[in-house]
């Protein structure tokens, strides 16, 4: 969806989402804990067949001091109360299906790691379908509906059955740090250099069970905005394949890779200085929409 048709649609929503409340008697400053009554709408999306829009709702939790998210949807045409559809306080990222049947959107479970769920639209419970220790997020559908696409920092050592036989390996608290970046907004602790954003798949069958992922990209660099070609066959991605890319102006290369896994294909150079002027090369989107390829060459550094 083209960014101006969502700031119209967020408008609208909240328009519908915010009642009128009644008039003050008195005019007075401001004050911090007006923040506690401010309701945010975030992330709009259209069903398939345009009749309906699933949204984030964010409210001020004023008990607990945080903030808390679950998802409604309304009726595309309006006129109609917004429904609340997920039960939890951090549903984010609703994400229609090719057919409308299903909801995929990222909770956090009883471990705290966000993973993707998949909430029946004709009726029922949502149900996780990832299950991965570093968790799971941003998930995108294949054309056909039959597998999702998603972001996860989880590596093959987390995958791993600890054995309950070995002795508990001593932790040192002492921290070494590398890089000038160590540190990230919403993170208690030090940003791991070794972990990174890559890029995995999980089939999606009638009954929305949970299934096994698999990874399709790895290496020393993350990957973000993953788009399906129209076929289904090719995952492509953005990624800044420079090491410490924080030092200079920052950059950014569209990749295609095989959804079924293998090495990525660079397919265009994207130079973010020029996306001021309104281009910023070819997005992943596009790509996938027109399958367009440069004569791009593999990576070895996936």
């Amino acid at each position: 969806m083209k960014t101006g048709s969502r700031a119209v649609l967020c408008v609208v929503l909240a328009a519908v989402v915010m009642a009128p409340q009644p008039r003050a008697a008195a005019k007075r400053p401001i004050t911090e804990t007006d923040l506690y009554k401010f309701t945010w709408i975030a992330d709009p999306e259209i069903s398939p067949d345009g009749t309906t829009v699933a949204f984030v709702q964010v409210t001020v939790n004023e008990k607990d001091n945080k903030y808390e998210s679950a998802l409604y949807n309304v009726p595309a045409a309006g006129g109609v109360a917004p429904l609340r559809i997920t039960g939890g306080t951090r549903d984010t990222t609703p994400r229609w299906s090719p057919d409308g049947t299903w909801i995929a959107f990222v909770r956090p479970n009883e471990k705290d790691a966000p993973q993707i769920y998949l909430l029946p639209m004709r009726g029922g419970e949502a149900r996780a379908l990832t299950d991965l220790p570093k968790g799971a997020g941003g998930p995108v559908w294949s054309p056909d509906g039959r597998t999702i696409a998603f972001t996860s920092a989880t590596v093959a050592d987390d995958m791993k059955k600890p054995d309950p036989d070995a002795k508990p390996e001593r932790k040192s608290d002492v921290k070494v740090i590398t890089r000038a970046v160590n540190r990230a907004n919403g993170n208690p602790t030090y940003v791991d250099a070794d972990r990174h954003a890559h890029i995995w798949t999980v089939p999606v069958n009638d009954k929305g069970d949970k299934a096994e992922a698999k990874q399709v990209t790895s290496g020393d660099f993350d990957e973000r905005g993953a788009q399906w070609a129209p076929d289904g066959a090719t995952l492509y991605f953005v990624s800044d394949r420079v090491a410490e890319s924080y030092y200079g102006p920052g950059d950014a290369d569209l990749f295609s890779v095989p959804a079924a896994g293998g090495a990525p294909t660079k397919v265009a150079s994207i130079d973010t200085s020029t996306s001021a002027g309104g281009s910023a090369g070819t997005s992943p989107r596009r790509a996938a929409r027109t399958g367009s390829r440069s004569s791009g060459r593999k990576t070895g550094r996936r």
